[in-house]
């Protein structure tokens, strides 16, 4: 009996850890300064790193984020938009195609805006 215990608590103590999986992360980057579009010359360079996820990163995320979805106010057409924060998750009105953008100041390791409307 105290064998079969034994295990039983090592099977569960070990399904988060078989719960945990790598996956293909898709979308881009880059490296810039604060202010994404047209940037004064003066502003530092190399501040921030923009992330723009697709696919299936995205669609993760997207499902992941715990709000009430909107009406895309950009994308228009029955695109649905999630946001927290500075985070902003993307469905298209098919519901096949997913995007999310955000930014990491990286001098102060916070969120921030990764997209212009």
């Amino acid at each position: 009996m105290k064998r079969m215990v034994a295990t039983l608590l090592l099977f569960t103590a070990s399904l988060p850890l078989a719960a945990w999986e790598d996956k293909l992360l898709t979308g881009s980057y880059n490296i810039a300064g604060q202010t994404i579009v047209d940037p004064p010359a003066t502003e530092a360079q190399n501040t921030h790193i923009y992330f723009s996820l697709s696919g299936a990163s995205a669609q993760d995320l997207y499902n992941s984020m715990n709000v009430q979805a909107k009406p895309d106010a950009c994308r228009r057409g029955g695109a649905l938009t999630k946001s927290i924060g500075q985070m902003r998750c993307t469905r298209s009105a098919t519901g096949r195609q997913f995007q999310c953008w955000f930014a990491i100041d990286i001098a102060k390791q916070r969120i921030t805006g990764g997209v212009v409307c």
